[in-house]
């Protein structure tokens, strides 16, 4: 009997959930965001500006969602000098429209991991679903992160820290992560401020998204996708299906060089395309050992996508 992991029925939406406009630190404004992501085939913003929650419903039609969000930032005030201060940024999503406060203060002190995770957990409670954004852009180690609770999700890539010269493939946080037991999910994000004009080579948009399968865009549908992780990371590649059978994790994508299934473990499974060719399928035999299995797949351009983790008890 097939397992999907991704919903057998409904489509694919596009959607960019790390995203600053001129409520903050960004250039453009949320009715041009819209109107640049719209035409890149994106049906999904999350507004994430720094510090306030704002909906943006006005911008919400038949086509386009504008999920209602915010950054936070939880800094190490010892340093002064902010090329080295070390930071938490989480995204705060809205599980409704209008979101339950526009600000969260106090924050909690850069350090205090359980105050911290009280604090993750305030959100939780107040009606948000929280994401741990790029932690290698934010200088943190697995000393900072590794005893994180309560976030639904981390960046596993973040195309404005990579685009501007810093590691923005954060695979071994979420690995990390996921080996102490978070059952989390992975994304793939721009964190675009556009200081540069659209379609200038220094423009930081377009460069991630995650793909959610829903029956309908409409914000209910969408955030209930987010939580159940119907969705998947990418640069570029496409993944059609994922599912589980006896014992079998198998995956249909688009053209690809290589597709490789990560467990918490050593043990990893490949297939690689021959030199010149591609790859649009595989399927790798999950154990119990394996704790959780994960997919990358990589085009020939160098471009990922990746599934969400799923843990092995959860799927077998």
């Amino acid at each position: 009997m097939k397992k999907y992991l991704l919903p057998e029925e409904g489509q694919f939406y596009k959607a960019n959930l790390h995203c600053h406009s001129t409520v903050s630190d960004g250039r453009l404004t949320s009715e041009e965001l819209k109107e640049a992501y719209k035409k890149e085939g994106y049906s999904i913003i999350a507004f994430t500006d720094h510090d306030r929650c704002i909906s943006h419903s006005h911008l919400t039609d038949e086509n386009f969602l504008a999920l209602t969000a915010f950054e936070i930032d939880i800094s190490d005030t010892n340093e002064k000098d902010t090329d080295f201060t070390r930071c938490y940024h989480f995204n705060a999503y809205s599980k409704k429209e209008q979101p339950p406060f526009e600000s969260l203060l106090p924050l909690p002190v850069y350090g205090d991991i359980e105050g911290i995770n009280d604090f993750i957990q305030e959100l939780n409670d107040s009606g948000f679903i929280v994401c741990y954004n790029h932690p290698n852009w934010s200088l943190q180690t697995a000393y900072d992160y590794k005893d994180l609770k309560g976030i639904f999700a981390m960046e596993i890539y973040n195309h404005s820290a990579a685009h501007g010269g810093i590691d923005g493939n954060q695979v071994i946080p979420y690995d990390t992560l996921l080996r102490e037991g978070n059952k989390i999910f992975c994304i793939a994000a721009d964190d675009n401020h556009d200081t540069y004009p659209i379609g200038h080579p220094e423009n930081d948009s377009f460069g991630g998204f995650i793909m959610i399968k829903a029956g309908s865009l409409d914000y209910h549908t969408i955030i209930k996708a987010l939580r159940a992780g119907g969705f998947y990371a990418s640069m570029g590649p496409e993944i059609k299906e994922l599912h589980v059978e006896d014992a079998r994790l198998f995956i249909k994508c688009s053209d690809v060089k290589s597709i490789c299934m990560t467990t918490a473990g050593r043990r990893t499974e490949t297939e690689h395309a021959p030199k010149g060719a591609t790859i649009d399928s595989a399927s790798f035999e999950i154990l119990q050992k394996d704790k959780y299995v994960r997919i990358q797949i990589t085009d020939n351009s160098g471009l990922r996508a990746n599934t969400n983790s799923y843990f092995v008890e959860d799927i077998l």
